[in-house]
């Protein structure tokens, strides 16, 4: 019945190249307007299921399948409809009969070009989805992990860079192969190109390689402070693919080669935990109570805001100096950053308590005893 209506609609027309371009945007716009009706369904039912949901991952997945659903339909329905065309063009036409491709032969190069045009407007759209896709996913589970306190939210975004660049070649490939393109001239020299690349720059790439390390061994975080053996010292700024940025104490930003690192010892000053020891030394006179000095020093680790309560401070008598007897205050602070600000108010404050309770501070001194020979 349909193949009647279509002759019928054909043998009114009177013109087969119309016929077989009304039949073919016909085609195309069934399927886009199914495709709508789809894209409508789905919006429908998904919507509140994911206003349900207590992640942002399927919002988002959500938003990206909104906004290109319908792009992908539309340009499926014009490559179907465009292949019912090229087809249409083998009809038998005309007196005597012949091919329409005979009587119109640049529509065949015309059709070859709006396929491969539609092709590559697919392959992009894909790839462009693809990019999204891999973006919400690393960012979803970076979010998962709290990966702003830890070093996945370094190796992600390289992560990122490598996934978008096997899709780009992925996609290249498949424009290749579509355009009937030989690869395997260009893999070989891809391949020795690649090795003489890895030849002239085996430094960069070992310090790559020293930065995968650190972003996977995790011996220190972005906003840590370490130090770098023998006497670097500084707050992780940012670890790169090549370098990790440190910024010291006379705020200046330190770029050190990743390699560098990996062969040094580092001492992680922050992790596991933020907790940091200052430690104040004092040295008071040998005709002091040593009872006394200790009630001092605890009592001023006490009545000071950023002394930690867990550890508690503690005080001890460390040794018998030439001058004086040896005292250290053992104390803890939640942050790191209030070290030197922390070690500075304890020794103000022991300065002041001593001179208050009459304990002396003694200079350094020293006895000489001068004898004298008696000569008959």
């Amino acid at each position: 019945m349909i193949n009647n209506l279509l002759q019928h609609f054909r043998v009114s027309l009177n013109n087969d190249l119309l016929y077989i371009t009304i039949i073919s945007f016909g085609v195309a716009a069934v399927i886009i307007v199914f495709g709508k009706m789809i894209s409508l369904a789905l919006r429908k039912i998904l919507k509140p299921i994911v206003k349900r949901s207590k992640t942002q991952i399927d919002d988002q997945m959500y938003d990206l399948m909104k906004s290109t659903f319908f792009k992908i339909i539309i340009l499926v329905g014009m490559s179907v409809g465009l292949k019912m065309f090229k087809s249409g063009l083998t009809l038998l036409s005309g007196e005597p009969p012949q091919k329409l491709i005979t009587s119109y032969p640049y529509f065949d190069d015309i059709v070859i070009a709006a396929g491969y045009a539609l092709f590559l407007l697919i392959v992009l759209i894909v790839l462009v989805i693809s990019f999204r896709t891999t973006t919400i996913f690393f960012n979803w589970y970076a979010g998962k992990i709290d990966a702003d306190k830890n070093l996945h939210g370094s190796l992600f975004p390289l992560l990122q860079k490598i996934s978008k660049m096997l899709l780009t070649a992925l996609a290249f490939v498949i424009v290749l192969a579509k355009f009937h393109i030989d690869i395997s001239g260009f893999i070989v020299s891809l391949g020795v190109g690649s090795l003489a690349i890895a030849l002239a720059a085996q430094e960069t790439i070992s310090n790559m390689i020293s930065g995968f390390i650190i972003m996977t061994d995790r011996p220190f975080r972005i906003g840590d402070r370490i130090k770098v053996y023998p006497d670097l010292v500084g707050d992780v700024i940012e670890i790169g693919v090549r370098s990790t940025k440190i910024l010291d104490f006379d705020n200046n930003l330190l770029i050190v080669p990743n390699n560098d690192i990996v062969k040094s010892r580092i001492v992680n000053l922050t992790y596991p935990s933020s907790l940091t020891r200052v430690v104040a030394e004092v040295s008071v006179s040998y005709n002091c109570d040593s009872a006394k000095v200790k009630s001092v020093l605890m009592r001023v680790a006490e009545d000071n805001p950023l002394v930690s309560k867990a550890p508690k401070p503690d005080t001890f008598l460390t040794g018998f100096g030439d001058s004086g007897v040896n005292f250290r205050l053992t104390t803890f602070t939640e942050d790191y950053q209030n070290f030197a600000i922390l070690g500075s108010q304890l020794r103000e404050a022991i300065f002041r308590e001593f001179k208050k309770e009459k304990i002396e501070i003694p200079f350094p001194q020293m006895d000489v005893h001068v004898q004298k020979n008696n000569e008959s």
